[in-house]
């Protein structure tokens, strides 16, 4: 603290003055320091202030951040902004999602009422939906039958329907069939009944959905 003492033709001024004396930026000093020096530094205060002191007063950090926030301000500028209000005359334009057919429910359970014997699974790609000997079955959709008559691999009486983007539904175990290769068939069109011929337990008919030759699990595209 230092007196200062100003002369003026009547009056004499005395102020206090304090004299601070201002610390130089670190031009020299690392931008990650060792510990030491930031406490030689700064004697007060814990270590994360005395090393947050350390970072405000170094020049090169903050030519850092002065950088970086001109950057991020600049680069926003040229991002388009959604929302807003339209102008007049633009037209509406409207984006629909294309979503595949697999991920709809949209295809129709082949008989009814629906008695679910046994899931889809890593061991059982299909599902069995339980009934009566001579119950009618009919299609999911619409489709070309691909194959109608005799399995030997343990389907019993099979057939196989081919619809639109790459799908396929097999129809196993059945009593009777009532279609012909190459017959275009309809979700009203009786193609057989259901029974438990081929490798099973019981009466119900086991269906399949493949797509590509994968196999899907038909809960996901039937629909109650």
């Amino acid at each position: 603290m230092r007196k200062i003492n100003v002369e003026l033709p009547k009056y004499r001024l005395q102020l206090n003055v304090k004299l601070v004396k201002r610390r130089k930026p670190l031009l020299e000093e690392p931008i990650l320091p060792k510990a030491s020096l930031v406490r030689k530094k700064y004697r007060k205060g814990t270590f994360l202030g005395r090393l947050a002191r350390y970072f405000a007063d170094h020049k090169n950090i903050r030519k850092i951040f002065a950088s970086s926030f001109a950057f991020i301000a600049i680069t926003t500028t040229f991002i388009p902004q959604s929302g807003g209000v339209q102008a007049q005359g633009s037209e509406n334009i409207v984006i629909e999602a294309q979503t595949n057919l697999v991920t709809e429910k949209g295809m129709l359970y082949p008989v009814g009422p629906i008695k679910i014997n046994q899931g889809y699974n890593i061991f059982h790609k299909g599902l069995d939906l339980g009934g009566k000997v001579g119950e009618p079955i009919k299609p999911i959709m619409t489709g070309v039958v691909a194959y109608a008559g005799w399995d030997r691999s343990g389907y019993g009486n099979l057939i196989v329907l081919q619809h639109k983007n790459g799908l396929d539904s097999y129809y196993a175990h059945l009593s009777k069939i009532e279609v012909k290769t190459g017959q275009t068939v309809d979700i009203n069109t009786e193609i057989g009944k259901m029974g438990a011929t081929g490798r099973t337990t019981g009466t119900h008919l086991h269906l399949e959905i493949h797509q590509n030759g994968v196999s899907l699990n038909p809960l996901t595209v039937l629909s109650r």
